[in-house]
């Protein structure tokens, strides 16, 4: 029977609906998922695909049936000339491939020499370096022990025996002779053997004067043959006029051999096992130049400034000198206005006889850059070409119309390309004139002797943080444990790649059967073994990703820290050292255990005090009020930015001369009659970690939004059952806040730690770890010995040395938590 109403049809009985099959409905979200997916797909293979089509379709024979074209790759730098020295290169380059039309070439600009020798570096390790590069004079011992660098003797010598020599052969004789001779070295010394470079320009050092001040103090301008006591005569009635310096003097290492190279004297003697800083002449002459700057009010400039320091000091118009320095500052100060312009007159002075003896000669040195060979160039006569090209007389032409350098060849550097009274200096023909006494100087084959002499150096002559004499006896005792070191005798066996390849493979094996084993062989519903299956195949690409970019390189620095290696050559000239480098940095090696101090001492401050800001910042930033979300954006949004640029701000700062925070202070400290630090300078290493410490305060934000989440997380029945026991605010906080927020601190803490140790941005940014190793982080020593000092596996050391030492300390945390860290719903 059927239902019936009195006014309408009878009711009919509900029909039964088929069952919904599973995945028989597809809402929109799956459409656009899946098609999502399909997109990012097809991404990957078009790709693939077209990077396969482009190798594989390349025609052996080139487009016209004839040889296919040589590519070539050369790799240079641009100095502050910038842009116009790159467009310089890049035409010079295309009219080469006009001329040569079976050759390309690709050319690679970093940007400045830093870049520049990491990134060459980078390419030489992984067998594919540049054909042609530069390389400075100071590289070239380095460079040359290693073996990359080809010989340029037998290509010179060959084109000049031709019956027809090539019209742009390289005639040696052309050139300056210091600028040749920097590019020859013998296996201990340079300016003596094998030629390596050609020299493509060339500066002398001296001093730029600001003529505007020296009339005003009524000195007489510098002339070519000036001496020390005229210098520092004039830099002391300079510095005597109101808000004027006398001079800048820059301490670096080659121009503090410059400097005593004027009176005849040098740093070593015939060898640098030979150190002569000691000799009263050099202990003399050194110390004149810190009575100068530190005896003396004005007549040097105080070394405290981080932003107005080297060349750019000049340009305030208040500094009556600025050096010694070479060609390059010329680009950047071309661009001051003339006198009449609202600016200063300036001009150059070679630089200053010496005093020590009567009728001392003139002196000077040659800073230079050259096109080299890599010894593994693959076409080195076609290499050689386009060197010969990149020196011609017409590109040297353009480059020294720049003002950057003068040209190596005589011819060039007396033409009009280069003398031009029209614009200044005026004095270019003092720049040629030095170079005609001017010396090589010779550097080591390790390239750690220079910043080591630099850094002690530094903190006695530039600072004034340590006495002279002390900095004198560290860096002489910093290189006796370099030369005693246990991995700088001896020769050591290859490692043995093969062994290790073969061990990385069994244990990929290994690994590879064990998740087998456990994926055929785990218990549980068939559904489950293909959830299982279903999970390992999603997160597959990750896993190799991670075997490929991080356990391998992870396994690769494991073994390197048992070996000597130089980064810069393939990994088959590695040598098997063991314990070496272990033994090295624990025994023989002061800079290790400073930079761990100065870490420590940075950790306990910046992990309590950044931990103890960012809760307090939670704690605002956790009360209810209608712009709250602007708020939090503000706090988070500096942990974010860019660390150069913050560290740039920072530096600024905390300047020892005319900082933000010293301006602040030094008011309020004058009136209990206290000065403010010197925080980077003299006092860095007392203020110089705590200063990175209140740094690390502006990048808070990612642990406030941490600690704001746990916050959030704490149940307000626990609020109100306190307030019912009558507890109010600082007790509340200790009683239910910091009990409920302990796991969130504990993993901050951690965290905290772990970054702390790391830190290198804001070190290599603001102070490159000086003066002297006062503020040399750990991670910015590992950069040095890295990509400075060319010790990758020495680096590597470091690094695995950093991991045992963060482990135990997140150990020693986490056994030290127990009995402070409460996880709700555990007893």
């Amino acid at each position: 029977m059927t239902a019936s109403t009195s006014d309408g049809p009878a009711l009919q009985p509900a029909q039964p609906q088929p069952p919904e099959v599973p995945g028989q409905r597809t809402t929109l979200g799956q459409l656009l998922r899946k098609a999502l997916g399909l997109v990012a797909l097809l991404a990957v293979v078009w790709a693939f695909a077209r990077v396969g089509v482009r190798e594989f379709s390349r025609d052996p024979q080139g487009e016209s049936g004839g040889a296919a074209p040589i590519t070539l790759t050369v790799m240079h730098w641009s100095g502050d000339a910038g842009q116009r020295e790159d467009d310089i290169v890049e035409g010079a380059l295309a009219q080469f491939e006009r001329q040569n039309p079976g050759l390309r070439v690709q050319r690679i600009n970093p940007g400045d020499a830093a870049s520049f020798y990491t990134k060459l570096q980078t390419m030489m390790a992984a067998g594919t370096p540049p054909d042609a590069f530069y390389i400075g004079s100071e590289r070239l011992a380095a460079f040359a022990t290693m073996g990359l660098l080809e010989p340029l003797q037998p290509f010179v010598d060959a084109d000049l025996a031709a019956l027809t020599p090539p019209a742009d052969a390289v005639r040696l004789d052309d050139y300056f002779q210091a600028t040749v001779d920097a590019y020859r070295y013998d296996g201990s010394i340079t300016g003596r053997g094998e030629l390596y470079g050609i020299p493509k320009d060339f500066t002398t050092v001296g001093f730029y004067y600001n003529i505007d001040l020296f009339r005003r103090a009524g000195v007489p301008l510098p002339a070519d043959d000036w001496s020390w006591d005229d210098y520092v005569a004039a830099a002391r009635a300079i510095g005597a006029l109101e808000g004027c310096t006398g001079s800048e003097f820059v301490t670096w290492p080659p121009m503090l051999r410059a400097y005593l190279g004027t009176e005849g004297l040098d740093i070593v003697g015939e060898s640098f096992d030979d150190l002569r800083l000691d000799e009263p002449e050099v202990f003399a002459a050194f110390d004149r130049l810190r009575s100068w700057r530190h005896d003396e009010r004005g007549t040097l400039t105080s070394g405290k400034s981080k932003i107005a320091e080297g060349s750019t000091v000049f340009l305030t118009g208040t500094v009556g000198m600025a050096g010694p320095f070479g060609r390059w500052v010329v680009p950047s100060y071309r661009n001051i206005p003339s006198s009449a312009e609202g600016g200063f007159d300036w001009d150059f002075a070679p630089l200053p006889r010496g005093t020590r003896l009567p009728d001392m000669p003139q002196s000077n040195t040659v800073l230079s850059a050259a096109w080299a060979m890599s010894s593994r160039a693959e076409h080195p006569q076609e290499t050689w070409k386009l060197i010969r090209a990149l020196v011609s007389p017409e590109t040297q032409a353009q480059l020294s119309r720049l003002g950057l350098a003068v040209p190596t060849l005589r011819e060039v550097a007396r033409s009009d390309a280069f003398i031009d009274p029209t614009a200044p200096p005026r004095n270019d023909q003092a720049f040629l004139d030095a170079a005609l006494v001017a010396s090589v100087q010779a550097w080591p084959a390790t390239s750690k002797f220079e910043p080591l002499f630099k850094s002690r150096l530094d903190a006695g002559l530039k600072t004034g943080n340590i006495p002279l004499r002390q900095a004198i006896t560290e860096f002489e005792n910093d290189w006796a444990l370099e030369s005693s070191s246990p991995l700088a005798s001896g020769d050591f066996e290859p490692v043995d790649w093969v062994l290790w390849r073969n061990l990385a493979a069994l244990g990929v094996v290994a690994l590879l059967a064990s998740v087998a084993f456990v994926v055929v062989r785990g218990r549980g519903a068939s559904f489950t073994r293909a959830e299982e299956r279903a999970g390992l195949a999603l997160v597959s690409p990750w896993l190799v990703g991670f075997a490929i970019f991080m356990a391998f390189p992870i396994g690769l620095s494991l073994v390197l820290s048992f070996s000597r290696w130089n980064g810069a050559s393939s990994l088959a000239s590695a040598q098997w050292v063991g314990l070496g480098n272990y033994a090295q940095l624990i025994g023989h090696d002061d800079r290790f255990l400073t930079s761990l101090r100065v870490t420590a001492f940075y950790v306990l401050l910046a992990v309590p005090l950044g931990q103890a800001f960012a809760l307090a910042a939670a704690l605002l930033m956790n009360v209810p009020s209608r712009a709250i979300g602007f708020f939090r954006a503000a706090w988070y949004l500096p942990s974010v930015l860019a660390g150069v640029g913050v560290s740039v701000l920072w530096r600024w700062v905390f300047d020892g001369d005319a900082g933000l925070l010293n301006t602040v202070l030094a008011p309020v400290l004058a009136l209990v009659g206290l000065t403010p630090p010197d925080w980077f300078g003299r006092d860095a290493g007392t203020f110089g970690p705590p200063a990175f410490a209140l740094q690390s305060l502006w990048m808070v934000g990612g642990s406030m939004m941490i600690y704001l989440a746990g916050l959030k997380g704490i149940p307000q029945d626990l609020y109100e059952a306190a307030a019912i026991d009558g507890a109010k605010g600082w007790r509340r906080f200790r009683s239910v806040t910091l009990p409920m927020l302990s796991p969130v601190i504990f993993f901050n803490g951690i965290m905290a730690i772990i970054g702390s140790f790391q830190v290198f941005t804001q070190a290599f940014v603001m102070t490159g770890g000086g003066p002297g190793d006062l503020t040399r982080f750990y991670v910015l020593y590992v950069y040095n010995q890295a990509f400075e000092f060319y010790e990758m596996g020495y680096a590597s050391a470091l690094a695995w040395m950093l991991l045992v030492v963060v482990l135990v300390l997140t150990v020693a945390v986490m056994w030290g938590s127990k009995r402070f860290v409460h996880y709700e719903g555990m007893s």
